[in-house]
C-alpha cells in the first residue's frame, strides 16, 4: 500500500484493517481508499493531491491559533478541558454560563482549561476570540436519579406508533392514542413507552413510509397529529394504507389551518420564531417539494437552500410555507402533550422516542445542512453472515468532519428534536458514535470502509442534553460491537439492549438473574421474531418462502434448531416446551420483568400475542413492513383479561426484582 495514502486514510479516520464477523482479518485496498477519501472530500489522486489533504486535516484537528479553532470545544465537569490547539500556560480566559455570569481563568501547565464544576454550555473568551464550550456531566441521567426514592425496577412497553388503535383514527395510530395508551399504562404502574421514529418523512410520497429513512431527524411526522375522522372506514383496516391515510390527514390540517384564529396564529409566530431557521428550512423544502416534486428532479439553484432561488419561492409561496410550520407546531404540541398526560399518570420515563441512524439523501435536512452531511457517501454494513455482500441502507449521515468544523451544530439540533417532548432517547446503531460502514454513492457495500467518528465529544453531548432533558439513553448495541466501545458506552450511563433471542450462551437461554445489569431488558425489537411467532416458527416461515436462508441452512435443519431452540427456553422459563400460547406469553413477560436491569420493556405484540413482527429486516415489498396494525384498540386492550395477565406478570416479578447495581 501506498505509504502517504495510507497515511492520509489513517489522518481521515478510515479503518484500513479490520476483522469481520468471524474474526477474520480484513484489510482495504488502494481504490476502496480512494473511493471513499473522495466521498469525505480529501483529494488522493496524486502526490500533491495527497499533501493538500493532508494539511487540511491537519488544520481542524491540530489548528496553529485560536481563530483556525472549531466553534465549540467540549469538555466535562471535575477535569481539566483539553482544548483544539496550543496556547501558552498562565493565558487569561474567561467562561460566560447561560446566565451571563463570567468566570475566569489561566491555562494551566496542561496547555487546558481549569475544571468546571457545573455542565452545560459556556461562551470562551481567550486570545480576543470566541469560541462556545460545552461541559458534560461525567454520565446520562439514570433510572435511579429519575426513580427519587421510589421504585427503580421500572418497566414499560415498545410501540410502533402506527400501529396503534382508537375509534375514529381513520386508519392509523396517533398522538391520541398515544396519549390514552400513555395514561392506561402509566395507572397500571409501567414508566415508560418506547415509542417507534416519528421523524418527519414525505407527504408528497407517501409511499416512503419507513421511520428509519426519514426526511429529517429535525422535524416530526404530522401524520400522528390526533384527528378525528367519522367519515372513513379505514380505522378498521388491518395495514396502514399509507396513501389514503396521507390524502384525509392532510386535508384535514388544511381545513384546521384555513379555520385558524388570531390568538392562534400568534401562538404559532411565536413557535417559528422559537424554532428559528431549522423549522424554516424544512417547511420550505416541503412548499417546493409540493410545487415542484421529489428533490432530485428540481433545477439546481432550487437545490442549494441558501440560494436567491429559494428565497424568492419561499417568498412568493409564504402562505404555504406558514402552513406546514402550522403541521409541524401541531404535532409538537401534541407529542409534548402525551409526555405530560404519561406523567402525569404516575409513569417515571415516559416517552422514550427513537432516532434514526441516518436520513434520507434527497430530504430535507440534507439539502438545508449539507456542509454537516456526507454528501456522496451512503451508510451501510460490511459483508456477515447474514449478508454476504454487505448493505447500503440508502441513509446519509453526519460527516465526521462536519460534525466538528461546524461546531456539532446539527447533532446538538437532533438531540433536541428527538428529546423534544420525551423522557428518554434509543439511539439506532449506537455504533455510530464510534465507526460507521461508508459506501460510495453508486459503489457495491463491499467497497465501502469503516470510518472513524469523534466519539468522546459524541459521547459527551448526548450525556449534557440527557441531564437538560433529564432523559435516559439507550443505545441499540445487537449485533458487532467493539468491546472497549460496550465499556464506554457502560462508562458514559449509556444502557444498552439485553433482548431475549440473543441473551444465550450456545445452546442455552440466559437466566433472568444473569441478565446484564446496564441494559433494558426486552422480548423483542421491531426487527426481530415476536415471542407467539418465533414459538410457532413464523419467522422461519418468512425467510424460507422468501428464500433468504444462508448458502448452508435448509428449511430441515431451521426447524430443527428451533425446536431444540423451544426447549431450550422453556427450560429457562421453567414451562414446558409443549405449553399453550398465553403460558409462553406469560413466561415471557414474567422472564424480563425478573432481570436485574434498570427498565424492561414488553413489545406491544408481545402484549396482545400477535405472531407477525413489525418489520423483517431485508424485504421491501415482501413482506408489510412498517404497517401492520394492532387488532384492539387501547382502551380494549386494558379490558382483555389475558393482556393484563401478562402485564401483570411483567409488574409483579419487577416488584420482586432486586435494585439494579
Amino acid at each position: 500500500m501506498n505509504h502517504a495514502l495510507k497515511s492520509l486514510a489513517e489522518a481521515a479516520g478510515i479503518v484500513i484493517e479490520w476483522q469481520d464477523s468471524q474474526d477474520r482479518p480484513q484489510q482495504l485496498d488502494d481504490a476502496t481508499i480512494k473511493g471513499v477519501l473522495a466521498g469525505l472530500g480529501y483529494a488522493a489522486g496524486s502526490p500533491a493531491d495527497i499533501k493538500a489533504s493532508l494539511a487540511a486535516i491537519e488544520r481542524l484537528h491540530a489548528p496553529e491559533t485560536v481563530a483556525d479553532w472549531p466553534p465549540l470545544v467540549v469538555g466535562e465537569i471535575e477535569q481539566g478541558i483539553e482544548l483544539p490547539g496550543t496556547v501558552a500556560v498562565g493565558t487569561d480566559y474567561t467562561l460566560i454560563d447561560e446566565q451571563g455570569r463570567s468566570l475566569s481563568g489561566q491555562i494551566d501547565a496542561q496547555g487546558r482549561l481549569e475544571s468546571v464544576a457545573e455542565p452545560g454550555y459556556y461562551r470562551l473568551q481567550i486570545e480576543g476570540k470566541t469560541r462556545r464550550l460545552a461541559v458534560a456531566p461525567h454520565r446520562c441521567m439514570d433510572v435511579t436519579t429519575l426513580a427519587e426514592g421510589g421504585r427503580q425496577a421500572m418497566s414499560g412497553l415498545g410501540v410502533q406508533l402506527y400501529g396503534l388503535r382508537r375509534r375514529g383514527d381513520g386508519g392509523i395510530g396517533d398522538c391520541e392514542a398515544l396519549g390514552r395508551l400513555a395514561e392506561r399504562a402509566g395507572r397500571a404502574g409501567l414508566d415508560a413507552l418506547a415509542i417507534s421514529p416519528v421523524h418527519a418523512l414525505f407527504p408528497h410520497q407517501p409511499e416512503r413510509f419507513s421511520p428509519y429513512s426519514p426526511s429529517t431527524r429535525l422535524a416530526f411526522n404530522p401524520l400522528y397529529s390526533a384527528l378525528n375522522n367519522t367519515a372513513d372506514d379505514t380505522d378498521a383496516s388491518a395495514l396502514v394504507d399509507y396513501e389514503a391515510v396521507s390524502r384525509m390527514r392532510w386535508q384535514a390540517l388544511e381545513r384546521d389551518f384555513a379555520a385558524l384564529s388570531e390568538a392562534d396564529r400568534q401562538a404559532l409566530n411565536a413557535f417559528r420564531r422559537e424554532s428559528g431557521e431549522t423549522l424554516e428550512n424544512h417547511c420550505r423544502f416541503e412548499a417546493i417539494s409540493e410545487a415542484l416534486g421529489p428533490m432530485h428532479t428540481w433545477p439546481s439553484d432550487m437545490q442549494d437552500a441558501k440560494s436567491e432561488a429559494v428565497a424568492s419561492f419561499s417568498q412568493a409561496h409564504g402562505e404555504r410555507v406558514t402552513f406546514y410550520a402550522f403541521a409541524q407546531w401541531q404535532v409538537a404540541l401534541e407529542l409534548a402533550f402525551v409526555q405530560q398526560r404519561a406523567i402525569d399518570a404516575g409513569q417515571r420515563i415516559g416517552l422514550i422516542a427513537d432516532i434514526a441512524v441516518g436520513v434520507d439523501p434527497h430530504g430535507s435536512q440534507a439539502w438545508s445542512r449539507p456542509e454537516e452531511m456526507l454528501g456522496k457517501l451512503r451508510i451501510g454494513s460490511p459483508p456477515d453472515d447474514f449478508n454476504a455482500n454487505g448493505q447500503e441502507w440508502g441513509v446519509t449521515g453526519f460527516s465526521p468532519q462536519g460534525l466538528i468544523e461546524y461546531g456539532f451544530d446539527g447533532f446538538i439540533a437532533t438531540l433536541r428534536a428527538c428529546l423534544h417532548g420525551a423522557g428518554g432517547l434509543r439511539i439506532d446503531h449506537i455504533m455510530g458514535l464510534s465507526r460507521l460502514w461508508l459506501i460510495p454513492e453508486g459503489a457495491s457495500p463491499t467497497e465501502g470502509a469503516y470510518v472513524r467518528y469523534p466519539e468522546r465529544s459524541l459521547l459527551r453531548l448526548i450525556a449534557l442534553e440527557s441531564w437538560r432533558h433529564r432523559a435516559v439513553i439507550i443505545g441499540e448495541d445487537l449485533g458487532t460491537v467493539e468491546p472497549e466501545f460496550r465499556e464506554r458506552l457502560d462508562q458514559s450511563g449509556i444502557l444498552g439492549m439485553g433482548v431475549l433471542w440473543f441473551e444465550r450462551e450456545e445452546t442455552e437461554f440466559t437466566p433472568a438473574s444473569d441478565y446484564p445489569a446496564r441494559a433494558v431488558a426486552m422480548t423483542s425489537t421491531h426487527d426481530l421474531p415476536t415471542v407467539a411467532g418465533w414459538r410457532l416458527g413464523r419467522d422461519l416461515d418468512w425467510r424460507i418462502e422468501l428464500d433468504m436462508l444462508g448458502e448452508d441452512e435448509t428449511p430441515e435443519q431451521q426447524r430443527e434448531v428451533r425446536k431444540h431452540d423451544i426447549v431450550a427456553l422453556a427450560e429457562t422459563f421453567g414451562i414446558k416446551p409443549d405449553a399453550d400460547c398465553d403460558t409462553w406469553l406469560e413466561a415471557a413477560a414474567r422472564h424480563i420483568g425478573a432481570t436485574p436491569s434498570p427498565l424492561v420493556l414488553l413489545q406491544l405484540e408481545d402484549l396482545l400475542g400477535l405472531e407477525e413482527q413489525p418489520n423483517l429486516p431485508g424485504t421491501l415489498d415482501e413482506h408489510p413492513n412498517w404497517r401492520r396494525r394492532l387488532p384492539l384498540t387501547v382502551d380494549e386492550m386494558f379490558e382483555t383479561s389475558d393482556v393484563m395477565a401478562r402485564l401483570r406478570a411483567m409488574t409483579t416479578a419487577r416488584a420482586g426484582a432486586g435494585p439494579h447495581e
